[in-house]
């Protein structure tokens, strides 16, 4: 029997690195290791905390704030995890004869699915960049196995037409509080049963829809949708093909007496009506004529990486420029709930920020980033802003001004720009984060500014150095790197009057 709440499944390593093995959920809540998920993916390695803040969710739903906090500093005991779990182990079991972990019984489909179809980005026999390491993947563990249900059903666009995706979307931004090991991570991500309460009141459905099936062709109001329900949402009818001999997962590299090799798919039909309050992931919407409408979650759907959008993953509004935003529930929890608990200290937090870049249904890229953020972020805000503002600014100049240089001498340089600027400045918006304090925010983000300049001018020089050999190509750069270097200059005056 392999059940999520009982099995060892979950593959961690310790923090020098050296250990790694799988270990069940009641061992990471009843001990105080210093484990971390060990997958061969980042996009793996975040889809398996999500699925273990769910079932704690599920199971151990925090009674009110007090108890969150306890259950961050320290282990519960054993009893208490074995009293918990003791409802639900039918609910998560991959091999339940009627009711399996995130699958239908009895699906009907002409030829079976390679599993590795379940791993975004790594369809039937074609692997690309998607992997650290090479290979494809062909049998997997059970543990593995679940946590690929799981980020199918969740983070991933539907498997095509007639296939319905997840409650947020094709891809989804996925933004969760860090700690120190996989124990608190998981507890820092789960909502108290006050929060619960408050935004699941209406919640009519409450248990996994695996266990209490959808009805073909029904329409189901968001609102009906409860915490757990939602959480583990299934949105496909599936069913997973076990192999009889077993041998070491492709996906996580342990060895398993039991493998699944395929999965078994149907088109089913329904109709989600509204948009469901996902815990996980932040909110935008337009206003139009003062009313809250296309509200959605966000998404990686340009080459802008993911710290652009820095405030949308911390900072509520309800109106700004044309629009609103509103932070992962989660996030907001954790700086509501923890910003007085912690010491001086540790007046610092991690973030996670994951998702995959897509064009409609294709997954371009993953993207996976951690972020160490000062707890009194708001007071920073304007600063950081500003800092996000103006790189986004200088890369606009640096495009229109190579894309003015391409024009001149025929040079195609201006698409290499924007990816050339993103990669030369990533590394220094993580360093600006960690120098912000209330103090010398101001003086750390006009260094920032300084250093998008320099990287500016040199990159516009770098790109355009293999046609300045040509009259028309020096003619052109001489114009061309005039004007960046005006545009530049009046952005530094303006910041000196500031």
């Amino acid at each position: 029997m392999e059940c999520l709440l009982e099995s060892d499944w979950i593959p961690v390593r310790s923090r020098d690195g050296m250990t790694v093995r799988r270990i069940g959920l009641r061992q990471l809540l009843t001990e105080d290791h210093p484990w971390s998920v060990s997958l061969s993916r980042d996009d793996m390695e975040v889809a398996a905390i999500q699925l273990l803040i769910c079932l704690v969710q599920t199971i151990l739903l925090p009674e009110n704030r007090k108890v969150l906090r306890e259950r961050v500093a320290s282990p519960i005991t054993p009893e208490s995890f074995d009293s918990a779990a003791a409802s639900y182990r039918d609910w998560f079991r991959l091999d339940h004869p009627a009711t399996p972990f995130m699958q239908s019984r009895g699906v009907s489909a002409k030829d079976p699915t390679p599993i590795q179809k379940l791993f975004v980005g790594l369809p039937e026999g074609n692997n690309h960049a998607f992997f650290n390491d090479a290979g494809e993947i062909h049998a997997v563990c059970p543990g593995c196995a679940a946590i690929a249900l799981f980020n199918q059903a969740s983070n991933c666009p539907s498997f095509g037409g007639g296939f319905k995706g997840g409650l947020r979307g094709g891809a989804p931004v996925t933004t969760l509080v860090a700690g120190t090991n996989l124990r608190e991570t998981v507890w820092l991500n789960v909502l108290s049963a006050e929060e619960r309460d408050r935004i699941y009141r209406d919640a009519t459905q409450c248990i996994p829809n695996w266990v209490e099936p959808l009805v073909a062709g029904k329409t189901i109001p968001a609102a009906d949708i409860g915490l757990e329900r939602g959480l583990l949402w299934q949105p496909a009818r599936l069913e997973l093909v076990e192999s009889e001999v077993g041998q070491s997962c492709d996906a996580c590299g342990l060895p398993t007496s039991r493998v699944y090799t395929a999965f078994n798919k149907e088109k089913f039909n329904y109709t989600v009506e509204g948009l469901w309050h996902h815990p996980h992931s932040p909110r935008l919407w337009d206003l139009k004529k003062g009313e809250r409408a296309r509200d959605r979650y966000l998404s990686f759907t340009t080459m802008a990486p993911a710290w652009t959008w820095m405030n949308h993953y911390l900072l509520q509004r309800e109106q700004h420029a044309g629009g609103g935003r509103q932070p992962a529930q989660v996030v907001t929890q954790f700086l509501d709930v923890f910003e007085r608990a912690l010491s001086a200290r540790e007046r610092r937090f991690a973030m996670i920020v994951a998702g995959y870049r897509v064009n409609q249904a294709a997954v371009l890229e993953r993207r996976h980033e951690l972020y160490s953020l000062p707890m009194d972020w708001r007071i920073s805000e304007r600063q950081v802003q500003r800092a996000i503002n103006e790189a986004l600014r200088v890369k606009d100049e640096l495009r229109r001004k190579t894309y003015g240089f391409a024009k001149e001498c025929g040079a195609a340089v201006y698409p290499l720009a924007e990816q050339h600027f993103y990669q030369a400045t990533g590394h220094r918006l993580h360093e600006l984060l960690r120098q912000m304090d209330r103090r010398e925010a101001r003086m750390a983000v006009d260094e920032f500014i300084c250093a998008l300049h320099r990287i500016a001018r040199r990159l516009f020089d770098e790109l355009t150095a293999p046609y300045r050999h040509s009259v028309d190509g020096m003619t052109a750069y001489a114009k061309f790197r005039r004007a960046l270097d005006v545009a530049l200059r009046e952005s530094e005056s303006k910041e000196k009057v500031v």
